[in-house]
């Protein structure tokens, strides 16, 4: 165990490093928020939706006028938990925005202090097969405070984290419990999807492309038919999640853990979820 070396243990920040991106406004979407265009870590291009609360120093520079401008946002990111709770989109909430130097690299930077809250679990990154990486989930509490005001409100989030199995910080990611201080990269990763409910979902989408193949359509149609197919095929075997590749880790309170002791206590950990499966 060591002691942090950042005078605030709750520090929560990011800092993206981007293109800006503003869509046009229509009737889908008439927020219009702003995006910064940027690479991954381990590759991948995507998009970080920006948003700003209040008066900030440059926020003039996200009008539509800058499109396709390189800028540096600082602020902290605020996470959406989609509705069947599976995955997590990030938002960036600016608190400052300047045009990048020469220095500044693309990407968005992360540092942030939490608990891990479960088992790792041990997998390959999709688009780098020869990096194996650890999976956790890191709960950071995030309190939010107004100008002039003395309330304050502190949200409690899970954010997903990775880490390569070689990387020595590791193995203080790999113990439950454990209260860590972590620097790392926004990424943006597409996975398969597969099982019971992804089989279903196929089979359904085969009865009603069957039966809208029976009706008289205009050559358009069934392009659009055929597109609209493809789509929905696609969305149901994959899914896009967002996550911090963890390249810095500092512990602050625990122990860390082997790679064999990780797989036991996924182990068991998936053996208890069954038993509670089974006794209900």
């Amino acid at each position: 165990m060591s002691d942090t070396s950042f005078p605030d243990a709750s520090i929560y920040c990011a800092t993206a490093v981007g293109i800006l991106d503003v869509p046009p406004a229509h009737r889908q979407n008439p927020s219009r928020h702003p995006q910064l265009r940027m690479a991954g870590p381990l590759g991948g291009d995507f998009r970080l939706p920006i948003r700003v609360m209040r008066e900030i120093p440059g926020r003039e520079l996200l009008d539509s006028a800058h499109h396709g401008a390189r800028l540096l946002i600082e602020g902290r990111l605020e996470w959406a938990t989609s509705p069947d709770n599976a995955t997590t989109s990030p938002m960036l909430i600016a608190s400052a925005v300047r045009l990048v130097t020469p220095d500044d690299e693309d990407g968005c930077d992360i540092r942030m202090c939490g608990e891990i809250t479960g088992p790792a679990r041990i997998g390959r990154h999709p688009l780098r097969s020869g990096i194996a990486l650890a999976h956790v989930n890191l709960r950071v509490q995030i309190p939010r405070t107004r100008p002039g005001s003395r309330a304050m409100l502190t949200e409690t989030v899970r954010i997903p984290v990775v880490i390569p199995l070689n990387h020595p910080g590791t193995p203080a990611l790999l113990r439950p419990g454990n209260r860590v201080v972590i620097e790392g990269m926004l990424e943006q990763a597409l996975l398969p999807r597969s099982g019971p409910e992804v089989e279903q979902a196929l089979a359904d989408l085969e009865e009603t492309s069957k039966q809208r193949a029976a009706w008289v359509m205009t050559p358009e149609e069934a392009r659009a038919a055929e597109r609209d197919h493809a789509r929905r095929r696609w969305e149901a075997t994959h899914t896009i999640i967002h996550r911090v590749v963890a390249g810095y880790v500092e512990l602050l309170n625990g122990a860390p853990a082997t790679i064999r002791e990780a797989r036991e206590l996924r182990r068991a950990a998936l053996q208890r979820r069954a038993q509670r499966q089974q006794a209900s």
